[in-house]
């Protein structure tokens, strides 16, 4: 009985031993991942005040050096942000902890929660070269973002998504990433891939007519083939478009729009820019190999004398 009794205790001590050693395991393990994601989170926080610095030296230090006629140089000096995406994107060294950051003109992508339903069949029609695939699709992206139930013809709300056994139903509100498109009914996986590089759920949907591709250039009310062509043209020839009364010079309709330059009159009351304004900065931090990486989403918009940071997105 004695040796039973000291064996049961034995057993006990090494029951309670065994859990202190899990606990404190697991407490460890938590301290270990709070500590990579405080560093992550500094590190990406550097590399954002580094190149805010860089490119409010770029705002406030416009290159003058054009002599050589260089297309690129030209359009820097007017606007110093025009190939963010390329000068500002890769590592950033922080500490000699490499951040990767990208770098996305706001402008230049077609804002999913502010386009409009013509907006986005003339996107899709031109992209797809399929109207009534494209009328399908504009409707039920607008079904998945307005408040009521009411599909739309060609649309679908949470009736049809159960009928067709979808796993998400529409959250009759805004897309909170490109990524939910997704979900939304008549979007496969090929068309998500040829279209999710044109849209973005941030900005304030300004198309800014400088960087903007055709695809969405083609989204902009009003926009005609011929306008598509000129601004394609000016923009290869290095030459920026300040307004709508340079594409109109260059389609030779005279500044008080008579001619073929008239169809640039089509543009008056649409949301278009003529610089870089808003830009979406990602910094990917990783401590070490092992570490799950931390991501920051940081909006940058263009102030008086320099950008502002709008909000942070972790």
């Amino acid at each position: 009985m004695a040796l039973l009794a000291a064996l049961w205790l034995v057993v006990a001590i090494a029951a309670v031993a065994l859990q202190f050693s899990l606990e404190a395991r697991e407490r460890r393990t938590i301290g270990i991942l709070t500590s990579e994601r405080g560093a992550q989170r500094g590190l990406a926080l550097g590399a954002l005040a580094l190149v805010r610095s860089q490119i409010d030296y770029s705002l406030r230090s416009v290159p003058t050096n054009v002599s050589q006629n260089s297309a690129i140089n030209n359009l820097r000096s007017l606007d110093p942000l025009l190939d963010v995406a390329q000068r500002y994107a890769g590592p950033v060294l922080v500490d000699s902890i490499p951040v990767d950051v990208a770098a996305v003109d706001l402008g230049a992508k077609l804002n999913i929660n502010q386009a409009s339903e013509p907006q986005l069949q003339a996107f899709f029609s031109f992209l797809l070269k399929d109207y009534s695939l494209s009328t399908h699709l504009a409707q039920t992206i607008m079904d998945w973002r307005d408040a009521d139930t009411l599909p739309r013809p060609s649309g679908a709300e949470v009736a049809a998504y159960i009928k067709a056994e979808q796993l998400a139903i529409p959250t009759n509100g805004q897309f909170r990433d490109v990524d939910d498109l997704r979900n939304v009914l008549g979007i496969t996986p090929e068309i998500f891939a040829e279209v999710s590089p044109y849209f973005t759920v941030r900005g304030d949907g300004t198309i800014n007519l400088n960087t903007a591709p055709v695809p969405v250039l083609r989204a902009i009310p009003g926009m005609t083939d011929q306008l598509v062509n000129t601004i394609v043209m000016m923009r290869s020839q290095g030459r920026r478009i300040t307004s709508t009364d340079a594409i109109r010079l260059a389609m030779g309709g005279g500044a008080a729009g008579g001619g073929r330059g008239g169809q640039a009159n089509l543009l008056a009351g649409a949301r278009v820019g003529f610089q870089t304004t808003s830009l979406e900065m990602t910094f990917t931090a990783r401590s070490g190999p092992q570490s799950s990486p931390t991501k920051l989403i940081a909006i940058l918009r263009r102030g008086d004398g320099g950008v502002a940071v709008a909000n942070l997105i972790w």
